[in-house]
């Protein structure tokens, strides 16, 4: 991981959905097609998993290996604890608390190099020792195509200048323009979702 930490930058709430691979040998997808409460507890190369199916059934205990494409690995890789919201076939809703966008990205990167593809769904800037939330943004709000795009262009650094937009649109197979006119209506629309918010 790269970059320093600013102590006095406020940390981000980041929720991600995290579509796992089909294969993927852990006991969040294998014990269970959905859940509503799950507990982790890793230690060293193993983990201890709780899950709270959703129709309501007993609360099931399993254990697994913690691997190189294990979520807790990627998590910790990075110093962040996820706190597994639910499961949903094989989708896992996952909260976690970053110091900083940079990473964000590179967790972002991580994660579906290990697991597959992973959506953005919310970012949150909070402060204080009770991480009041003091700007979101709720990405679940935009289109498709603007989350994809705005999704890539956080992802690979366009916001920060590591990236051109001529790269960004290749990678998505369509033009500058439209992918700067998908940007800008998304920005637009996630900045008067917090306007909104904050007035009313």
């Amino acid at each position: 991981m790269s970059g320093t930490v600013d102590d006095d930058a406020p940390r981000l709430r980041v929720d991600l959905d995290i579509d796992t691979p089909e294969a993927w040998d852990c006991p969040m997808v294998t014990e269970t097609e959905s859940a509503t409460d799950v507990a982790i507890n890793a230690v060293g190369d193993e983990c201890a998993v709780d899950l709270q199916p959703a129709d309501g059934d007993e609360v099931i205990r399993a254990r697994g290996e913690v691997t190189d494409d294990c979520l807790c690995h990627v998590f910790g890789e990075f110093g962040c604890v996820p706190h597994v919201q639910r499961v949903e076939e094989g989708t896992l809703a996952v909260t976690t608390y970053v110091e900083s966008r940079e990473v964000v990205r590179e967790l972002v990167d991580a994660l579906q190099g290990a697991l597959g593809r992973v959506r953005l769904v919310r970012l949150a800037v909070v402060d204080g020792p009770d991480a009041t939330e003091q700007v979101t943004f709720d990405l679940s709000a935009l289109t498709p195509k603007q989350r994809e795009g705005l999704e890539l262009a956080v992802v690979r650094g366009y916001f920060d200048d590591d990236v051109e937009l001529g790269e960004l649109a290749a990678e998505l197979d369509i033009s500058k323009s439209a992918l700067s006119q998908r940007l800008r209506t998304a920005q637009a629309k996630l900045v008067t979702d917090v306007f909104d918010a904050v007035g009313a």
